[in-house]
């Protein structure tokens, strides 16, 4: 099991995560986001588990379905890293791109009008440009 939810400990739920599918860093950012609903606790547990135990800060507020919302932001903050190691090197190279004062891409597109074909990349002339 990936997460073990919500045993129970009188007003402490206890999460055990496994970490072959979570990362450490989206543990640490779920926990963070849920620092004004919840006190939390985290340690390695045996192997590859962390250990969450969240308390509500609120008297009366369901630790039950804190710990369900728990659980979805972990699955957000997981899919977020995924996302980003996926897409670094594109985002890097548009970033690279707009902090560049040099084109990093043939000068010519730089300044071209976005309806011409400098590169003669079409064989027939572009039925979207607008009439001149």
């Amino acid at each position: 099991m990936s997460a073990e939810a919500g045993v129970r400990e009188g007003l402490v739920r206890l999460v055990v995560i496994d970490t072959k599918v979570y990362g450490l860093n989206a543990v640490l950012k779920a926990a963070y986001w849920f620092t004004d609903r919840a006190f939390l606790h985290l340690q390695f547990g045996d192997g590859q588990e962390i250990e969450v135990r969240l308390r509500a800060k609120h008297t009366g507020a369901d630790v039950d379905s804190l710990v369900g919302d728990f659980m979805n932001e972990l699955l957000d903050q997981q899919l977020r890293e995924t996302v980003a190691a996926e897409t670094r090197g594109i985002r890097d190279l548009v970033f690279s791109h707009a902090l560049s004062k040099t084109p990093l891409l043939h000068r010519d597109l730089e300044t071209a009008d976005p309806f011409s074909d400098p590169c003669h990349a079409q064989p027939s002339a572009n039925p979207n440009r607008p009439e001149a």
